[in-house]
């Protein structure tokens, strides 16, 4: 909880302690960290009987420790184990003006989607990301 009240602000997404909770006892759920909570990815698998897909559902960096390449060793073992798993799509969202998360997923092939209106709250607009892995 407290890396992600570092991480994220009521516009962007932050979890509550419930939330939290549920993702760190679900199934469906992996988290990676770094360090000692430096940073943390949260991944879920998802299918729809169909197909699976991998949704990178939260990625976070303590601002202190940003531009050291947390983030990017965290999705690269992110790909690694949803490849493991047999999971060949990767989803994602992230805030229309986030502009360095963008430029993050841009470099590892994600593929920008349409636009997801109000989806981080009122007037906070996300975008559909997708990545073949």
């Amino acid at each position: 909880m407290a890396l992600e009240t570092r991480c994220f602000g009521p516009d962007d997404g932050l979890f509550n302690r419930r939330q939290l909770r549920h993702l760190l006892t679900s199934p469906h759920a992996t988290w990676l960290v770094e360090g000692h909570f430096e940073g943390a990815a949260c991944l879920l698998i998802a299918s729809n009987g169909r197909s699976r897909w991998g949704r990178l559902y939260s990625l976070s960096v303590d601002p202190q420790f940003r531009q050291r390449g947390i983030a990017r060793r965290l999705l690269e073992a992110a790909f690694a184990w949803l490849r493991e798993q047999g999971v060949d799509v990767c989803r994602a969202e992230v805030k229309i003006d986030n502009l360095g998360a963008r430029r993050l997923y841009a470099a590892f092939g994600f593929e920008e989607g349409p636009e997801l209106p109000h989806y981080y709250g009122l007037g906070q607009t996300g975008l559909k990301l997708t990545l073949r892995l």
